[in-house]
């Protein structure tokens, strides 16, 4: 008998959440799980992609742009379809995803009379410090769900720490990674550097990360201005796109003396691509969850310096598999970088012994049927 899955998501945009769902959604084992997608609202660039899966997409009709007001009677609105679809296609599971769906999927599934109700924890919990309130949500949603996934120790840890609740309802399930395209033959190396400007001497540094304050891009520059005078051939690049503070930290990399030192990429589709032109990848956060995109440079056979937050020092096996500094700490990363750059054969250790890691303990069809253990033991009780 096939079972049916809702997948409950606010909308299609390219981030890491939509992308492992669409993993997930696309190892489901035909004949065992028919996956729906319910998305409150059903725009966004993965839309394309969603179609030609032929798996079926229900828009929950809500607008990001209309005014508040009308947005709270979208969100009922919404909830109503959701119903509709959980309760006359006598959906077996309702999986939401993030904090607004997750609440909304575990009031509605309660209410449908669903047999499985599973929520997500994707982030550590920073929303509740900017909006207090969103902790009393979480602390419904949690309570009527009837398992709760996080995907990382530390996003589960921080989940009990806030809000207590039954650990055994908290289940691990690490991201899911497709090594394939990471995989570039040598040679592309090469036409990389040569479309960006870089010869093979240079020692090239590589950040992916939005232009956010808490993304640590000030103390890399910082680190880049102490390594510089020593490494005049260190390279940046700098890919993500500018939320607001672009400027500022151009200023400051122009005020260091890095203005022919760091590319300015913004965001890029092409992130394998740059990452084969690249030695070395830094993830300077001051907070994280988990983060794909340090898993991608793992995954690409990538040396890694990080910021000792959230799940990273779990990736990095507690920096046994990079060097791990402390966040917000320039010195620490300058260290951490020369030691690498000094070192080309631990470079290549350690990249391939992330490579392996990733291979082991992240791959796609770890990650499903790690999902299709909790699918199957919630509704076989």
């Amino acid at each position: 008998m096939t079972r049916s899955v809702v997948y409950v998501i606010g909308s299609l945009g390219k981030g890491g959440a939509e992308s492992q769902l669409l993993m997930l959604m696309r190892g489901l084992p035909k004949g065992e799980f028919a996956p729906y997608l319910f998305v409150l609202e059903a725009v966004g660039p993965l839309r394309s992609t969603l179609e030609s899966t032929l798996i079926p997409i229900v828009d929950g009709g809500y607008d990001s742009r209309a005014a508040k007001p009308l947005k709270v009677l979208q969100l009922l609105r919404a909830s109503w379809r959701l119903w509709k679809l959980l309760r006359y296609n006598k959906v077996s599971v309702v999986h939401g995803f993030l904090p607004l769906t997750n609440l909304i999927a575990a009031v509605v599934g309660r209410f449908a009379n669903t047999s499985l109700i599973v929520t997500s924890r994707r982030a550590l919990n920073k929303h509740q410090d900017r909006m207090p309130g969103w902790r009393y949500l979480d602390l419904l949603s949690s309570h009527l769900s009837h398992v709760i996934t996080a995907n990382a120790e530390a996003v589960r840890d921080d989940t009990l720490r806030r809000e207590g609740g039954n650990p055994a309802k908290m289940h691990v399930i690490y991201n899911g990674l497709d090594v394939k395209p990471l995989h570039k033959p040598i040679t592309h190396r090469v036409e990389m550097r040569r479309v960006l400007g870089l010869n093979d001497s240079q020692v090239v540094v590589i950040i992916v990360a939005n232009l956010i304050p808490y993304k640590g891009h000030s103390e890399l520059i910082n680190a880049m201005a102490q390594l510089l005078p020593r490494f005049p051939d260190i390279r940046l690049l700098v890919v993500g796109q500018d939320r607001g503070v672009g400027a500022t930290l151009k200023r400051q990399a122009d005020s260091c003396g890095l203005a022919l030192a760091i590319q300015w990429l913004g965001l890029r589709e092409d992130i394998p691509d740059l990452l084969a032109a690249a030695d070395i990848y830094v993830s300077a956060s001051h907070e994280e969850g988990f983060s794909n995109s340090l898993l991608e440079a793992m995954g690409a056979g990538k040396p890694v310096v990080a910021t000792n937050v959230g799940g990273t020092p779990e990736m990095l096996a507690q920096g046994k598999l990079g060097l791990l500094v402390e966040p917000a700490d320039a010195d620490g990363l300058t260290k951490a970088l020369a030691v690498l750059i000094d070192n080309p054969e631990m470079r290549l250790q350690f990249g391939q012994m992330a490579a392996d890691q990733v291979a082991a303990q992240y791959s796609v069809d770890e990650m499903v049927k790690q999902y299709l253990m909790l699918y199957r033991g919630g509704l076989d009780k």
